[in-house]
């Protein structure tokens, strides 16, 4: 079924030629889309192809006349709505009362009056107009609160299980600690560590949805200053490469003695610690210690600065690569999933892009491209202020 769009659509019908002519003359005249039907069979077929906004209808017709295919307009779902203004010779009231029974909205008594068909139908054709409109605006409003409903779901039932998660730990480390105050000092630190780590995880899965919801919802305001992609990404690996001392390498490899970029200090390294993070814990329990290795590459490209992030784990399914940045999408026990989608957000802030290429050939490289800045020479920070000249 189509619906049609801009001027109103009208389906004539009727077995006389001659009157076909003079209304479908008077309604073209008058700005209106037509179709033609000269029996009630073709009424019935044309509807089915396309839907008009209305339709004048002659009653007296032979096969299906204008009562029967009325009828069969009101027992479908789809043409039900469509108002059917009939034309007829008949004025006995009993005549008209069979017709709006049979589903018409109103009837225009032949010999008929341009003046009055014509007000006719502009008054039905714009009230199915409104209606259509109105429907298209209820159903994607439907939709959108179906949306809104389905991710708030999502996010509860996230927040409940992360949030239940690193609780558990804190109560339990907790309880150890007041049931054996006397426990060694090492042994009180290392849960007191556990409890630490598991304090901070809740507060950076709060913080990193409101972040998200901010930027989703515009809101979320960039802080940029001259940044150095070369210093960051060495002080996110080498603090990875501690936090995972399972993993066998974790290779970064750099052309360039500085990457300068405009960026959020506060914000940005969050992009490139949740990409390695999530490659070192896709390898790090592998068997094999060749296959427990992330590489990190920058390099320059067209104008920007590209960060590659590579790893020879099993590679991600073809239908989890489609909703690789959305957020709640992980199937990692204990995963977030919401690293990617921050990532992805807060480059598209900073006007770059990121990319997820995985096959079991080649395993998966994670591309994140940034802008280069147009100075290539940051500020030195370090260089003294130059002196004041007198009466400048």
């Amino acid at each position: 079924m189509q619906v049609p769009v801009d001027t109103a659509l009208v389906l004539i019908v009727d077995d006389n030629l001659k009157n076909v002519q003079v209304i479908g003359g008077l309604l073209r005249g008058a700005g209106y889309r037509l179709n033609v039907a000269q029996s009630g069979e073709e009424a019935l077929n044309s509807v089915a192809r396309v839907i008009p906004d209305l339709i004048v209808l002659d009653v007296m017709m032979p096969g299906i006349d204008g009562f029967e295919t009325c009828r069969r307009l009101q027992e479908s779902e789809e043409t039900r709505a469509i108002p059917v203004l009939f034309l007829t010779a008949l004025t006995d009231e009993q005549d008209i009362m069979r017709a709006f029974e049979a589903g018409a909205v109103d009837y225009v008594a032949k010999p008929f009056r341009a003046g009055e068909l014509l007000a006719r139908v502009e008054t039905h054709a714009s009230m199915s107009q409104l209606r259509r409109e109105r429907d298209r605006n209820l159903d994607d409003l439907n939709r959108a609160f179906d949306h809104i409903e389905r991710l708030h779901r999502e996010q509860d039932a996230y927040l409940r299980h992360e949030l239940n998660n690193a609780i558990g730990p804190i109560l339990g480390y907790a309880d150890m600690l007041l049931g054996q105050m006397t426990v060694d000092p090492a042994r009180q630190r290392k849960w007191l560590a556990k409890i630490r780590q598991g304090a901070t995880s809740m507060r950076d899965i709060l913080t990193q949805l409101k972040q998200l919801q901010e930027f989703e919802r515009g809101s979320a305001a960039l802080n940029t200053r001259r940044m150095d992609l070369v210093s960051e990404l060495t002080e996110i690996c080498s603090e990875l490469q501690v936090a995972f001392p399972t993993l066998s390498a974790l290779d970064l490899s750099v052309n360039v003695e500085r990457a300068i970029i405009d960026g959020d200090p506060t914000l940005l390294p969050g992009v490139f610690r949740n990409l390695i993070k999530n490659a070192v814990e896709h390898v790090a329990d592998m068997e094999s210690e060749d296959d427990r290795v992330v590489l990190v590459r920058l390099g320059q490209l067209n104008g920007s600065w590209e960060v590659t992030i590579h790893n020879s784990g099993p590679p991600i399914p073809p239908e989890r690569l489609k909703t690789f940045f959305d957020k709640f999408n992980s199937t990692k026990a204990g995963g977030t999933g919401l690293g990617t989608s921050y990532a992805r957000l807060l480059t598209e802030a900073h006007g770059g892009r990121v990319l997820v290429e995985s096959t079991e050939a080649d395993g998966t490289t994670l591309m994140v491209q940034l802008p280069a800045a147009v100075d290539a020479e940051p500020p030195d920070a370090d260089a003294e202020p130059e002196p004041e000249v007198a009466g400048a």
